[in-house]
C-alpha cells in the first residue's frame, strides 16, 4: 500500500514536471515570435527610410532605430547592420559629425552587404570623410574603386559623385588634366540626375576650389548653390552652404557679407538641431570679429564652439578655434589663458603641421616662449613660423612666377586654355545650367502649383454652388411646405408687413401697375382693452386673421400694422373689385360670433386707395388712407 501511493505521488510530479516544461517551452516560443515580429518591423522601417532623400532622412527615427538594431546585432542581416550603418552616417554628415560618418562607413562596409548599392554609398560617404581631412591620395584610390563598382549599378547618381571626388583629388594633387577630363564627364552625364543630386555635385566641386584657394570660383558656385537650394525648396543643409559661403566672403576680404553668411549658417542649423554646425558658424563667426579686432566679441562665440568641438572630439576644428581664442585672448592681455590653450594646441598636434590658415600659431608659441625666457625653444619656433611662411608665398607665387617670365600672348593662351582654367570654366558652367534649370523648374513648380490650387478652387466652387443650390430648393420646398401647412390666423408681423408694403410701392410705382391699399382697423379697440384680458384678446386677433386670410387670394396681401390695424395690398387689381373684396371681409368679420366675447360687438372700419405717379413716400400715403377713417364711417358695427 506505501509502494502504491509512493508511485502515485512519483506519477504526480512527473505530470507536474511536464507541464510546467511545456509551459516554460510555450512561453519562449511566444517572447521569439514577438522577437521576430520586432526585428521583422524594424528591418522593414528601415528599408522605407532609404527612400526618403539623404537631406530629409529623420534623426531621431534613425537614432532610435540604430541602437534597437546594434543592441541585437546578432538577430539582424549583414544587409540590416549596414542599411543602418549608411543612414546612421547619412545623419551625422547633416548634424556634420565627421567623426560619427566615418565610425558609420567602416562599420557598414565590414558588414560586406549583398546590396551594391549600399557597398557604393558607403564608400561616398568615407570618400566624404577624405575631403574633409585633406587625406587626397586615400581618396584618388577610393574614388578609383567607387567608379567600378557603381559601373555595376543601374543609376548614374553613384558615378557622377565618385567622378566628381575623384576630380576633387586630382585638382589637390595638381592633375589638372586628369581632374578637367573628370569634369567632363560629370557634364555629360548630369543632365541625366536629379536638379537635388546636381547639389551634391556642385558642393563637392566648390569645396575643392575652395580647398585649392580659388575662393572666387568657390563664392560663384556656392551662390548658385544657394539659389538653386531655393529654387527647389531644399533647404535641409542649407546651413552647411551659408557655411561653405562665409568662408569664401571672409578669404576674399569681405568682411561683413561673411558675417552674415555664418550668422544665417547658425540660424539654420540651430532649427535642425545640429550642435556641431552650429559650433562651425560660431567659429567663423569669431574668426570674422576677430579679424575686425572686436576681440570681445569675438571669444563668446570661438569659446561656445571650443566647448562643441571638444564634446564631439572633433580634433582639427578643435585646435583651430584654441588657435583664434588664443589669439583674442593675447589681444585682450589674457596671457596665462592663451598660453594653456596653446599648450594644450601643441600637445594635440603631436608634431603634425597645423593648416596654413592658422600658420599664425607658430609665431604665437615662439613669443610665449621668448616671454618665458626660453629663448632656444623661441628660436625652434620662430624658425618653424618662417619656414611655413615661405612654404605659404611660395605656393601663393607660383604659378604668379610663371606667367611673368612668358611673353604676354603666350600668358593670355595658358591663361585661358590650361587644364586648371577649363576646369574652373567648366565648373562654373555646370553651376549656371543647374542654376537655370532649378530655375526653371522653380517657375514650372510655382506654375504647376497655380494650376492645381487654381482647379482645385474652381472644384470647390462648382461644389459649393450645387450645395448652396439644393440648400436653395430644399428652403423654397420647405417654405412652399410651410406655406401649404401654415395656420389659417399666421401673418407677418409690423416689421415685415412695413417691409413688403415699401417694396410693393415702390415697384408699382416705377412699372406703373395699380396697387390697391386697403387699410383695416378696429374701431372700439380701446374698449376692447378695458374689457377683455391679453389672452382672450390674442384669441380675438387671430380669428379676425384667419377670417382675412380666407377671404383673400393667393395673390393678394395681408399682414399687422399694429395689435389692432392690418394693411392688405391688392396688385393688378381696380378699386371696384378691391373695395368688394374689402366689403366681403368686414361684413365675414361683423358677422362673426366671437364665443369669448359674450355679448360684445367688434366694429370694424377699413378705406381703401391706389397710389398715383405723385405719390412718391409710402408711409405719407399711408398716412393719408388711414386719415380718411377720422372723417367717414364706412360699415356700421355689428353684434356678433
Amino acid at each position: 500500500m506505501a509502494i502504491g501511493l509512493h508511485n502515485l505521488q512519483v506519477l504526480f510530479f512527473a505530470r507536474l514536471f511536464f507541464k510546467v516544461v511545456l509551459f516554460l517551452l510555450f512561453m519562449m516560443n511566444d517572447v521569439k515570435a514577438n522577437h521576430s515580429l520586432e526585428h521583422i518591423s524594424l528591418s522593414n522601417q528601415v528599408q522605407q527610410l532609404l527612400t526618403v532623400s539623404d537631406e530629409k532622412v529623420p534623426a531621431e527615427t534613425v537614432n532610435l532605430l540604430a541602437d534597437k538594431i546594434f543592441e541585437n546585432s546578432d538577430h539582424y542581416s549583414n544587409d540590416v547592420i549596414a542599411k543602418i550603418s549608411f543612414l546612421s552616417a547619412v545623419v551625422a554628415s547633416n548634424r556634420g559629425n565627421i567623426n560619427n560618418v566615418l565610425f558609420f562607413a567602416e562599420r557598414g562596409l565590414a558588414a560586406n552587404c549583398v546590396d551594391k548599392r549600399i557597398n557604393v554609398s558607403l564608400l561616398l560617404k568615407l570618400a566624404e570623410v577624405y575631403v574633409a581631412e585633406k587625406q587626397y591620395t586615400q581618396l584618388l584610390d577610393l574614388t578609383k574603386k567607387v567608379i567600378e563598382e557603381s559601373m555595376f549599378i543601374a543609376n548614374v547618381k553613384y558615378n557622377l559623385i565618385a567622378l566628381s571626388y575623384r576630380s576633387v583629388a586630382f585638382s589637390m594633387l595638381g592633375q589638372h588634366k586628369q581632374a578637367l577630363e573628370n569634369l567632363q564627364k560629370v557634364e555629360q552625364g548630369i543632365d541625366n540626375s536629379e536638379l537635388s543630386e546636381q547639389i551634391e555635385l556642385l558642393t563637392i566641386l566648390a569645396l575643392a576650389y575652395h580647398n585649392l584657394r580659388d575662393y572666387q570660383t568657390s563664392l560663384t558656385m556656392q551662390l548658385k548653390i544657394l539659389k538653386l537650394r531655393f529654387e527647389l525648396n531644399q533647404k535641409n543643409n542649407i546651413d552647411q552652404t551659408y557655411l561653405y559661403l562665409g568662408y569664401a566672403y571672409f578669404y576674399l576680404q569681405r568682411f561683413d557679407d561673411a558675417y552674415n553668411a555664418f550668422w544665417e549658417a547658425k540660424q539654420s542649423a540651430e532649427l535642425k538641431f545640429a550642435p556641431i554646425n552650429v559650433a562651425q558658424a560660431e567659429k567663423g563667426l569669431g574668426v570674422v570679429l576677430l579679424t575686425q579686432k572686436n576681440y570681445r566679441a569675438s571669444l563668446l562665440h570661438l569659446q561656445k564652439a571650443n566647448e562643441v568641438f571638444l564634446k564631439y572630439n572633433m580634433l582639427v576644428p578643435h585646435i583651430e578655434s584654441s588657435v583664434a581664442l588664443a589669439k583674442a585672448k593675447l589681444s585682450t592681455n589674457e596671457k596665462s589663458e592663451a598660453y594653456a590653450l596653446l599648450t594644450e594646441v601643441i600637445v594635440r598636434l603631436a608634431g603634425t603641421d597645423i593648416s596654413l590658415e592658422y600658420s599664425g600659431f607658430y609665431r604665437m608659441v615662439a613669443e610665449m616662449y621668448f616671454a618665458q625666457q626660453e629663448y632656444q625653444i623661441a628660436y625652434q619656433w620662430l624658425d618653424k613660423y618662417s619656414q611655413v611662411t615661405l612654404a605659404k608665398f611660395n605656393s601663393n607665387k607660383k604659378t604668379a612666377n610663371l606667367l611673368t617670365s612668358m611673353p604676354r600672348n603666350k600668358m593670355n593662351d595658358i591663361d585661358n586654355s590650361s587644364p586648371r582654367q577649363e576646369s574652373k570654366r567648366l565648373a562654373v558652367k555646370l553651376a549656371e545650367t543647374s542654376e537655370l534649370s532649378g530655375s526653371f523648374v522653380g517657375k514650372y513648380n510655382k506654375q504647376r502649383l497655380l494650376i492645381i490650387s487654381l482647379s482645385i478652387s474652381v472644384v470647390v466652387l462648382f461644389i459649393v454652388l450645387i450645395i448652396s443650390f439644393i440648400r436653395l430648393r430644399a428652403q423654397k420646398v420647405n417654405l412652399a411646405y410651410d406655406e401649404a401647412e401654415r395656420p389659417s390666423y399666421i401673418m407677418h408681423n409690423p416689421t415685415q408687413t412695413k417691409f413688403h408694403y415699401q417694396s410693393s410701392f415702390k415697384k408699382a410705382r416705377n412699372f406703373r401697375y395699380p396697387l390697391g391699399v386697403g387699410y383695416l382697423t378696429i374701431d372700439n379697440w380701446q374698449e376692447l382693452t378695458f374689457h377683455f384680458n391679453q389672452k382672450i384678446i390674442k384669441e380675438v386677433i387671430k380669428e379676425i386673421s384667419s377670417v382675412i386670410n380666407q377671404q383673400i387670394d393667393e395673390f393678394d396681401y395681408a399682414g399687422l400694422l399694429s395689435e389692432n390695424e392690418f394693411l392688405l395690398l391688392f396688385e393688378y387689381q381696380n378699386n371696384q373689385a378691391v373695395d368688394e373684396k374689402l366689403k366681403k371681409i368686414a361684413q365675414a368679420i361683423n358677422t362673426r360670433s366671437f364665443a369669448s366675447l359674450g355679448e360684445f360687438s367688434i366694429v370694424i372700419k377699413f378705406s381703401l386707395n391706389t397710389p398715383g405717379f405723385k405719390d412718391i413716400d409710402p408711409y405719407l400715403f399711408l398716412g393719408s388712407v388711414t386719415e380718411v377713417l377720422k372723417n367717414e364711417q364706412l360699415n356700421q358695427p355689428k353684434t356678433s
